[in-house]
């Protein structure tokens, strides 16, 4: 599809240099990621349905969510300020592989390594907490991704937010981009994730 040969000359190279097409490696990308991230709203939404989850009977109140929850808030936001620095400095192949990068650890670590929380097995809070926290981290990316992969963005905005929100912008295109929320921002609790994951993947 379009976003999948779009993704491919984001991430590929600067859309400036000469670059030859090699349609494996759009299905190599397509595959990595927007069959990661495809795959990420799905579980959300598949898990959403049988609970009855509505985003609109829950606030994100950030003191109050585990440390999993914090740091992926954490990374959501510092890739949020790395995107739109790009992108207002021309730099497109950069962001691109910084989203790339951040929808495999929302989908690999955050999802992955917490789905017992989606399940509904412990505390009902928690749940909560891990339901509302996908919700805004999916809602914004799609904005975050709305530039790079437009119709699949639009998708996801449209089910979770236009779908459910009364007067939300009819479109992630009309919404504004997202602004980083620099408190929400911990580069310490970052990198000591950042370390413990490489040391995972070693072994």
């Amino acid at each position: 599809g379009a976003d999948a040969i779009r993704w491919y000359f984001y991430e590929n190279s600067a859309p400036w240099l000469p670059n030859r097409f090699h349609d494996k490696a759009v299905t190599e990308g397509q595959r990595k990621f927007l069959g990661t991230l495809w795959n990420t709203y799905s579980f959300f939404v598949l898990y959403a349905n049988i609970d009855n989850f509505n985003a609109n009977d829950y606030k994100l109140e950030y003191d109050k969510l585990p440390v999993m929850d914090k740091w992926i808030l954490s990374k959501l936001n510092t890739l949020i300020k790395r995107v739109d620095d790009d992108l207002w400095n021309y730099r497109v192949t950069e962001p691109a592989l910084a989203i790339q990068d951040f929808v495999d650890e929302l989908s690999n670590w955050y999802v992955r390594r917490g789905r017992e929380r989606f399940w509904g097995k412990g505390d009902v809070k928690d749940k909560d907490a891990a339901f509302t926290t996908l919700y805004h981290v999916l809602v914004t990316l799609s904005k975050v991704c709305a530039p790079f992969i437009p119709f699949l963005s639009e998708e996801i905005y449209q089910n979770l937010v236009v779908n459910n929100v009364p007067g939300a912008p009819e479109s992630v295109h009309l919404c504004d981009f997202p602004t980083a929320d620099e408190s929400a921002i911990d580069a310490d609790m970052e990198a000591q994730m950042d370390a413990l994951v490489a040391e995972l993947c070693a072994e």
